[in-house]
């Protein structure tokens, strides 16, 4: 049975209108379907760990919710599915499943592809997507509580924007399968498991799920004019070429920051500040429902 983990607030609620059709869709492709509604945060993982043995949990809403069911299939080794109905929606958009198509997200539940894709681990918290730590977790925090007014982009501009009031370089030394790749001045380190993150920014564009490796990107030394300056290219994937800019790949990765940052987690807050952070890979750790290929 599908059993669809539904965040009522995620994309201000975009997808609620859709969810009635998207049920009686799957209903009439003969998969029954079972309806569970969020309420607040860590509760989508709640919901999956308590389904039974030969449940399909679905997440509908954003990265978010998709991360917190993916924590929980993790746990009890489901596959997952989902219903991208987020502002941000960067895991949906690894696998190519359209953030902005319902119905081709609905085909996918019932024709998709299974696929084993990997799982990075940050400090024992799990990822689907990506991890960052320095100014591009700040705009995460910062996003969280944006104003409702802003939508879309406008939340992310809006969180790059505030951020640049407390803007402050770091020094951080950064290893990558033991091999020290930078010990220095730093904007940010991410480590990507897909190619995008923030909705509209192609940190590391080659980045795949399913490749046994983590795209590290580290922005070295940048000051607010320049950090603006670089945000087109980063939007489009054409980052890599800057001369401050590294991208490695690996499997384990070392971070240590010469005083505690904030992190964030598939763009969840990864709680107090640390100066710290290990991540590792596990390979094909997570099936999930994916559009089949080609």
């Amino acid at each position: 049975m599908l059993h669809l983990v539904v965040n009522p607030i995620a994309g201000r609620g975009r997808g609620l209108p859709w969810l009635e059709r998207m049920v009686g869709s799957l209903e009439r492709a003969g998969m029954p379907v079972e309806v569970h509604r969020t309420t607040g945060r860590h509760h989508a993982t709640e919901l999956v760990s308590a389904l039974p043995g030969d449940a399909v949990p679905v997440a509908v809403g954003g990265d978010g919710t998709i991360h917190e069911v993916a924590i929980g299939c993790l746990r009890r080794g489901f596959t997952m599915g989902l219903v991208p109905t987020g502002s941000g929606d960067d895991f949906a958009f690894a696998l190519g499943v359209d953030r902005f198509d319902v119905d081709a997200a609905v085909r996918t539940l019932t024709n998709g592809h299974v696929r084993q894709v990997d799982v990075g681990v940050v400090n024992g918290e799990q990822f689907v997507n990506g991890f960052g730590s320095g100014f591009d977790a700040d705009v995460a925090r910062r996003i969280e509580h944006a104003p409702r007014l802003y939508r879309g982009l406008g939340r992310y501009l809006f969180g790059i924007v505030t951020a640049m009031r407390d803007f402050a370089l770091r020094e951080v030394q950064v290893s990558v399968d033991g091999q020290e790749v930078h010990d220095g001045p730093a904007l940010m380190v991410g480590v990507q498991n897909g190619p995008r993150a923030g909705g509209s920014f192609l940190f590391a564009p080659t980045a795949s799920t399913d490749d046994g490796q983590l795209d590290v990107v580290i922005a070295g030394r940048f000051g607010r004019a320049s950090t603006l300056a670089l945000l087109p290219s980063l939007m489009r994937g054409r980052h890599l070429g800057h001369p401050r800019i590294r991208l490695h790949r690996g499997r384990q990765v070392r971070v240590r920051w010469s005083a505690p940052v904030v992190a964030h987690a598939d763009g969840e807050g990864l709680g107090d500040q640390a100066a710290s952070f290990d991540v590792c890979l596990e390979p094909a750790r997570l099936t999930v429902l994916a559009p089949k290929p080609g």
